[in-house]
This record gives structure tokens, C-alpha cells and sequence, in this order.
């Protein structure tokens, strides 16, 4: 039996040992990497001479693999030995750059601890190896806190407590359905002690219609973003679309089958077969073919890749080559509008056995005339059929399970749905000098994803039951500069769609326009008339593109057009509703009108203010109608947080 000495030694020991692998961890944590690290010093001070478009003696310095793999001199970096490093020797002696854009000496330091510390390297297009068979959403959500806390815990920033039952009741009824919860809905959930009252109301969130119209909305608004064509023409139909889309995510189809179908649609422009408007989004500015255009953008938001950068020549920062955009164009250089709805032209002299290519156009392009065979990204040129449609083969490599730009993509983009940014910021902007700020998170939902038969459902749920995204929006002191590791919930602005159904929700109304307002029949281009839900979000979508959730972009004409708003002022129908069925509850109409806009209850104080407030008016139904202008016009309403 061991002594009480002996006993003191063996822990004094442990704690030594442990104490030398917690230190061991934090400097393998703090090891650079070329991504991280040194990439933006090399972007900053070397890529003008050694990057896609210039590449002097030789010498690629935008990734990792071409650093290894040196210049005509041979070797520039040495893992491990920066006295045998090229590149430390002539950054050390100012010999490069041969510019008066000299690195630091701060700088200088960072790259030569990487050299030192083994010139080490992240790889955004790494292995995507998604699981057979998905997991339990709960033991994902569970898993994905673990790395966020492991984070969280390695930059010393404690995270915020969970939001309570109201925060979370309005942030995820806004976020899966697209608009408040009514006030019966609160008042239901709020007084509900079933412990598992939040999964139960994500699953039934899950289940309305307005999910798959909301998240519909969202892909839809990604490509519109970014839309050349918009003249309008041949988008009449696009509310079509998003409907159709809607109703497929709603009945549960996966998300790869359904961009399979419209990408590789081919057949008439109908109500009932909109498909080609989201094609003809993505035309040019005359609402005409534009391979690039298609090109350029499908691979940003389907694949998350800044790949039209490379159109002209080489991408200037990353290792995209001009090959690797037009090998993509190739599967579309045949499609054709048929008939008002979509095709592919064939050359009739066209064999099976002859290869796809497409030829780079002139008009100041690198290359121009070259013929680059159709090839999918990372290299692989498949066997194709020249005599057949190419898009459907295109669309079957897009969404396969092994595709390691797909899931991750769309997975960064439902994350900074909820979260207001994504694991990869901007969104379409997956490269080496710009890796996930957590790659094991997004790769562990990108599996799950993909072997969910990307179940969009599937996704929501391991989302939403995490205490990351469950956590409150108000900051501690400690990580209230906290804007990348998920501290707390970020405070996100509602989108046009969101802000004119939660209007509808909280006036308990159909439409917001004023009773007098006439319905305008204007025809934009061939959309048609629009509804009023139209113009009012294109009056509130403005100028900005931003797909930055946190950024408020609604300005003063948006904010003059609520407060002047008819129905705002008398109180749509909820007010007079209110007053029949509780003539002697002012606090009960009051606590209604607080659930149906704010998603609380007013505190002590906001209570004795607005009932004091009513009562100095010539009548209650004015008072209350001012109250309820007064919530509407509110930073709190118009935020989701």
C-alpha cells in the first residue's frame, strides 16, 4: 500500500504532468499556420509579383502546395529551418519586396516562427467524408457546443447565459417561419413547464408551411443579391418559383434533389413549371445568356467560391486557375431559351465520342481562344457524351455526397441564418487566406447534412437545439467585443419579408396597405402587377447587397414610410378586437399588445407609463392605437434578437 509521501509525490507528479500538457496544447494551438497567419502578410507585400497573375522566376506564393514546391531557384521554404528558408533570407534583409512596401518587423516575426514551427498549413477543400447515417440532433447540437466552448474556453471568453423562454420564442419563430409569434402563440409557450418545451418547438415550427416559404425566400434572395438581370424581364414568374420551392421543402424533399431539378430543368416557362426564372436570374444585364454570369455566379453561393475572379486570367489570391472557371462554363455553353422556357443547342456535327470544351472569348481575357474541356472543380474531367445536355451532369456532380464544396457551402449559409454570420465570412468566400473560423463545426453539419440526404429539417434541428445558438443577445462585459466565436447571440435586423409578415402578425391583418391605398397595377417589365407584399419589400429592400444579418440597413425613407403608416395608426384590427372582448382590462390589452409585437410583457414600469398615457387620451381605442404605433415603430420590433 502505498505511503501518504509517496501518495503527495504521485500527485505532485500528475499535476506536473498535466500542467506540461496544458502547456504542450496551448503552444500546438498558437502555432501559426501559412492560412491564419502569414497569408494576408504574403497578400499584403508579395502576391502582386508571385501570385495568379504575375509569377515572377517562377515562384506561386498563394498556397501551400506551390510554396512547397518553390521557384526556378529552387526551394523557398525549409519546415523547420528558416536560416535555410530563401523566403525568411530575403524578407530578414529587406531584398524583398523590391518596393518601399516593406514587411515589419512584427510581421517578419510571424513568418519565421511558422517557418520554424513547421511551416504548417489549413486545407479548405480537405476530405469531405460524410458519416453513413446521420445522428440524433440533440447529440449534434451537443457535439457542435463542445466546439464552440473549446474556442470560447482557448480565447479566455466566457459565453453569455441562455436566452429566457420569450428571447427564444421570438428569435426562433422569426428565423425558421419568418415572422413573430402571434400572441396567443407566447402566451401558450410561456406558460408551458414541459421540459423540452424548445424542441418541441422547433419541431413544430418545422412543420408549417411558412418554414419552407421562409427558407425558400432566403435562396431565392442569395442569387438576387448578386442578379446582372435586373431590368426585371423574364423574372415575372420568380414568386412562382419561391412558392414551388417552398412547398417542396415543406413536404420534406432534400435539398440536393431540388437543386438537381433546377439546374438541370429543361422544358417550358409556366406557372405551374417555373423553374427557368431562376436561370433566367442569372443572365446578364439585357436579360440575356451569359455563360460567365451563370458560371460566376453558381459558384458562389452553390459552392461558396469566388471562382468568377478567374474568368480573365488566374485568381490573383487564390489557386484557382482561368481552366478552372471555363472547365465549369463548358457544361452551359449549350444552353438555349426555347420557346420562352429552357433547352440545349447541339451542333449537329457533334459525335458522342468528341469533347466537351468551350472556347475562352476575347475582350481583353488571358488565353483568349483556348479550348478548355469541361471539368468539374479540383480537376476531374468526366467522360461526357458531346451529342447530349451537359447540365444534368453538372447538376448529379453539384449535389453527389462527395462533393466537398456543396454541403459546406450551404451549411455556412443556413449557420449565418441563425447565427447572423457564418463559419466562412463573406459567405461566398471559402479559400486557403480565408479558412473557417471553426472547421471542425461546419465539416461535422456538412456530414450531417449530406448523410441526411441534406434533409434541410435534419440541419435546422442540430442548429437551433444548440446552447450556442439558444444563448441570450445581451453580452457580459467579457465578450461584449466578441464578434466571431459565438459568445452570444448576435442582434440580426429582419429582412423585408420577415418585417412585412410580422406587421401582418402583430396588426392581425392580411395586408398592411391602407384601406384607401389604392393597388397599383404597375408592370414591371413582364413581372406583371404586384402584390402589395411586393412593393412594399422592394420599397423596404433598398440598395444595400449586404447578406451581413447584423447590418441595419433600412434608412430614413424605410422609417418615414412606418411611422406614416395608415394601418399603424389605427390599429389595424387587433386594438378594436381588443376592446369588445376586454372593455375593463386596459392591463390585459396592453399585456396583448406587448406579446404581439415585442414577444414580453411590459415590466412594472412600462406598465404604469403606457396605462397613464391611455388614459389622457380622448378615448382608449386612440390611446391604445398610439401604444401600438409607439411598438411598432420600436428598434425592438424591427430586430431579431
Amino acid at each position: 500500500m502505498p505511503t501518504a509521501g509517496n501518495l503527495r509525490l504521485l500527485c505532485s507528479r500528475a499535476i506536473l504532468l498535466a500542467a506540461l500538457l496544458v502547456a504542450t496544447q496551448a503552444v500546438r494551438a498558437s502555432e501559426p499556420t501559412l492560412e491564419r497567419d502569414v497569408l494576408p502578410i504574403l497578400t499584403s507585400h508579395c502576391l502582386a509579383c508571385h501570385g495568379g497573375v504575375t509569377q515572377k522566376n517562377g515562384l506561386d506564393m498563394r498556397t501551400h502546395a506551390a510554396l512547397m514546391q518553390g521557384g526556378k531557384s529552387g526551394a523557398v521554404v525549409v519546415p523547420g529551418e528558416s536560416a535555410k528558408s530563401l523566403l525568411w533570407r530575403k524578407i530578414q534583409s529587406d531584398e524583398m519586396p523590391q518596393n518601399d512596401n516593406k514587411i515589419s518587423a512584427a510581421n517578419k516575426a510571424i513568418v519565421r516562427r511558422w517557418i520554424e514551427s513547421g511551416a504548417k498549413s489549413i486545407q479548405v477543400a480537405r476530405r469531405f467524408n460524410p458519416p453513413k447515417s446521420a445522428d440524433r440532433p440533440a447529440s449534434v447540437a451537443k457535439k457542435l457546443d463542445r466546439i464552440i466552448d473549446e474556442k470560447l474556453r482557448a480565447a479566455k471568453i466566457p459565453p453569455s447565459p441562455l436566452a429566457d423562454d420569450a428571447e427564444f420564442l421570438r428569435r426562433v419563430t422569426l428565423d425558421i417561419t419568418g415572422r413573430i409569434p402571434s400572441a396567443a402563440e407566447a402566451e401558450a409557450f410561456l406558460a408551458s413547464k414541459d421540459p423540452n418545451r424548445r424542441a418541441k418547438l422547433i419541431d413544430g415550427l418545422l412543420q408549417q408551411p411558412e418554414y419552407g416559404q421562409n427558407f425558400a425566400t432566403e435562396w431565392v434572395n442569395a442569387f438576387r443579391r448578386i442578379s446582372m438581370n435586373t431590368t426585371g424581364r423574364r423574372l415575372g414568374m420568380l414568386p412562382d418559383y419561391t412558392q414551388k420551392l417552398g412547398k417542396a421543402l415543406h413536404a420534406g424533399r432534400g435539398w440536393d434533389e431540388l437543386v438537381r431539378e433546377t439546374l438541370a430543368y429543361t422544358g417550358p416557362y409556366t406557372k405551374t413549371t417555373p423553374e427557368p426564372v431562376f436561370t433566367f436570374l442569372n443572365f446578364d444585364m439585357n436579360a440575356e445568356i451569359s455563360v460567365p454570369t451563370l458560371t460566376g455566379n453558381l459558384s458562389q453561393v452553390m459552392l461558396g467560391v469566388q471562382l468568377q475572379c478567374a474568368e480573365c486570367h488566374n485568381h490573383p489570391y487564390s489557386d484557382w486557375k482561368q481552366t478552372d472557371f471555363w472547365g465549369l462554363a463548358a457544361f452551359f455553353k449549350n444552353l438555349k431559351i426555347v420557346n420562352g422556357g429552357l433547352g440545349d443547342q447541339i451542333d449537329k456535327k457533334t459525335s458522342p465520342g468528341d469533347t466537351v470544351a468551350i472556347t475562352i472569348p476575347g475582350g481583353g481575357a488571358r488565353n483568349a481562344g483556348k479550348k478548355v474541356p469541361a471539368k468539374f472543380m479540383l480537376g476531374e474531367e468526366p467522360k461526357l457524351d458531346a451529342a447530349k445536355p451537359q447540365r444534368p451532369v453538372f447538376a448529379d456532380w453539384l449535389t453527389s455526397r462527395e462533393n466537398p464544396f456543396f454541403a459546406r457551402a450551404y451549411v455556412n449559409r443556413t449557420w449565418a441564418h441563425f447565427f447572423g454570420r457564418g463559419f466562412v465570412n463573406p459567405l461566398n468566400d471559402f479559400n486557403d487566406a480565408n479558412p473557417p473560423s471553426h472547421p471542425e463545426a461546419i465539416d461535422l453539419l456538412a456530414g450531417e447534412f449530406a448523410a441526411s440526404g441534406f434533409d434541410v429539417r435534419h440541419l435546422v434541428r442540430c442548429i437551433c437545439l444548440t446552447e450556442a445558438y439558444q444563448r441570450t443577445s445581451r453580452p457580459t462585459p467579457e465578450n461584449e467585443k466578441d464578434v466571431a466565436l459565438f459568445s452570444h447571440m448576435a442582434v440580426k435586423v429582419m429582412s423585408p419579408e420577415m418585417l412585412y409578415d410580422s406587421l401582418c402578425v402583430a396588426l392581425e391583418v392580411p395586408e398592411i396597405a391602407a384601406p384607401d391605398e389604392p393597388k397599383l397595377k404597375t408592370v414591371d417589365s413582364e413581372s406583371g402587377p404586384q402584390s402589395v407584399r411586393a412593393r412594399f419589400v422592394r420599397f423596404f429592400r433598398g440598395i444595400s447587397a449586404s447578406e451581413d444579418r447584423t447590418e441595419y440597413t433600412f434608412g430614413v425613407p424605410q422609417t418615414l414610410r412606418l411611422m406614416n403608416q395608415a394601418n399603424f395608426k389605427d390599429g389595424g384590427k387587433i386594438v378594436g378586437r381588443l376592446l369588445r372582448e376586454h372593455p375593463t382590462e386596459p392591463e390585459r390589452i396592453l399585456d396583448t399588445l406587448f406579446l404581439n409585437t415585442v414577444t414580453r410583457r411590459p415590466d412594472a414600469g412600462e406598465r404604469q407609463k403606457y396605462l397613464a398615457f391611455v388614459t389622457r387620451q380622448s378615448t382608449p381605442q386612440l390611446g391604445f392605437n398610439l401604444v401600438l404605433w409607439t411598438l411598432l415603430n420600436s428598434p425592438e420590433f424591427v430586430l431579431n434578437r
